[in-house]
């Protein structure tokens, strides 16, 4: 009976040692702590992202903002979540992440950033400029109200370039409108997308190509003094378009 019950104590200590052993193995129950702990978990997400593995990073930056919601790295792990979804081509859930950054961490360091990343992602979901141009809109209004805020952001420089990028889209899509009006000789309705591009988008190709319509429509309607001013106009434009020497031979330049 002694041997049987040193053997039963053998078996229990073994039960013990061996868990302890394949848990040593594998980095142990230390690691696992470390894990738990949040600056363990914002490495891990920071890891993957910086591997440019971002489906499995916003897992991780996900897990961390469920788990240490009070931490005081909360801004940047929520920054981030909207970049990992960004940068893997998820914009409609990046652009509600930023959303969140913005109404929830107005403190933030990065708040100006998700301004003008929001904006971004809407306008990464643009249609062709034909077809519906909502998401477009809500790009452009997002990035000027980035820009009437953030005077002094170093992201400005790419947010006009992005805007500018817009304007032409939406400088396109009305140009072409007023030339369909203006082909079936409806010119007043041509008339009015031509001046809208004019004035909302005065420095695209398309502003250029509607002054020179907006000269011509002058022009059969008698009024020479304004088809003079507009051809001239179009002509001194720097871009160059198929109607350019046509306006300055009108122009008489």
């Amino acid at each position: 009976m002694k041997n049987k019950g040193q053997g039963v104590k053998r078996l229990v200590l073994a039960a013990a040692v061996i868990p302890a052993v394949i848990m040593s193995s594998c980095g142990g129950p230390y690691s696992a702590r470390k894990m738990e702990e949040p600056g363990g978990k914002l490495s891990l997400a920071s890891s993957l992202f910086d591997k440019g593995k971002y489906k499995e990073a916003s897992v991780e930056y996900k897990d961390f903002l469920a788990a240490f919601a009070g931490d005081e790295r909360s801004d940047f792990a929520q920054f981030r979540l909207a970049e990992s979804y960004r940068l893997d081509g998820d914009y409609p859930l990046a652009a509600v992440e930023y959303r969140i950054l913005i109404n929830d961490y107005g403190y933030s360091e990065y708040v100006d950033d998700a301004f003008y990343l929001e904006g971004l992602c809407a306008f990464m979901q643009r249609q062709r400029p034909e077809r519906d141009q909502s998401k477009t809109y809500e790009a452009l209004g997002r990035i000027n109200r980035f820009l009437q805020v953030f005077k002094d952001s170093p992201l400005r420089p790419e947010a006009e370039k992005t805007r500018g990028m817009i304007h032409d889209i939406l400088g396109e899509k009305d140009f072409k409108n007023g030339m369909l009006y203006f082909s079936r000789k409806h010119n007043n309705a041509a008339l009015l997308y031509f001046d809208k591009v004019i004035s909302d988008y005065p420095s695209t190709i398309w502003a250029a190509k509607s002054r020179y319509y907006r000269g011509r429509i002058a022009e059969i309607n008698g009024d020479m003094e304004t088809a003079l001013k507009a051809y001239g106009e179009s002509a001194s434009s720097a871009f160059d378009f198929s109607e350019k020497q046509d306006a300055a031979a009108r122009a008489g330049k």
